[in-house]
């Protein structure tokens, strides 16, 4: 069964009218670099076939890459941060043992 598709207009007609924000795209601000703002959102989300029924929503930066994002509601997230913290760690040892 497909995931069911949501159009943004419907649900956040604001958010679709959004553009180019002054606001850095989660997860991609760095000190020593230029920041990569939201220049706008994509016009439907993806309610996901799971339990909680994430949505996964995408928008493009001011780089001109896609980003997407999971939206998860009722639950407590920090088990999730920390699951990403150690793929991210996991992810750099494997870098660095390719060099």
């Amino acid at each position: 069964q497909d995931a069911k598709t949501l159009q943004l207009q419907q649900v956040s007609p604001n958010l679709l009218q959004a553009r180019d924000l002054e606001l850095a795209v989660p997860g991609t601000y760095r000190a020593d670099c230029e920041v990569v703002a939201i220049r706008s959102f994509a016009p439907s989300v993806r309610v996901m076939n799971s339990k909680q029924r994430p949505r996964k929503l995408s928008l493009s930066g001011s780089d001109g890459l896609e980003y997407v994002f999971l939206l998860k509601g009722h639950e407590d997230l920090r088990q999730d941060e920390r699951v990403m913290q150690l793929l991210r760690l996991v992810n750099t040892l494997l870098v660095s043992t390719d060099e």
